[in-house]
């Protein structure tokens, strides 16, 4: 008898097991998480210039359990990626680790949307959009602080890395 695919909530709830919180809450080097709230331009509520920098082991971890997500279930293909609020904005996000592709959505700071928001309030959200269907996944820390959100999506992506 054939087994009927992983639903993309399931994927996404095995998924965020294998995550470490921690680590993506330290994916950059101490001295630059602090760096957007310390120099934000008058002409921008963001940071300006090269403000991303990444701690190697934490973002390779990241990368590597992300690239396995989307090979939980071989008769699906996934797309995985983490997002994290900006800490001198809290209204909007980014991408800050990608598995295969980035999210339909962009790799650009924008704001958080009704069902991302609900993931980063600790609820499990699905999306069914024109492009596809979309999960999002709160992911903890070891205090159990939501540090960001696990995108699991069908969606085409434009952004191939």
């Amino acid at each position: 008898m054939k087994q009927a695919p992983y639903p993309l909530m399931e994927i996404a709830r095995i998924g965020a097991l294998f995550l470490v919180g921690d680590q993506l809450e330290d994916v950059m080097p101490a001295d630059r998480r602090e760096y957007p709230l310390r120099v934000v331009n008058a002409t921008s509520v963001f940071a300006l210039g090269d403000e991303v920098d990444f701690d190697e082991h934490n973002f390779n971890e990241l990368k590597k359990t992300l690239l396995r997500i989307e090979r939980i279930d071989p008769r699906r293909s996934p797309f995985a990626a983490l997002w994290v609020r900006r800490p001198e904005q809290p209204t909007h996000g980014e991408v800050m680790v990608a598995g295969s592709s980035l999210p339909a959505e962009g790799y650009h700071i924008q704001p958080l949307w009704p069902e991302i928001e609900r993931a980063f309030s600790g609820l499990p959200t699905r999306w069914d959009s024109e492009g596809g269907t979309t999960i999002y996944y709160p992911i903890r820390n070891s205090d159990e602080e939501i540090v960001g959100v696990l995108e699991v999506s069908e969606q085409q992506s434009l952004y191939f890395i």
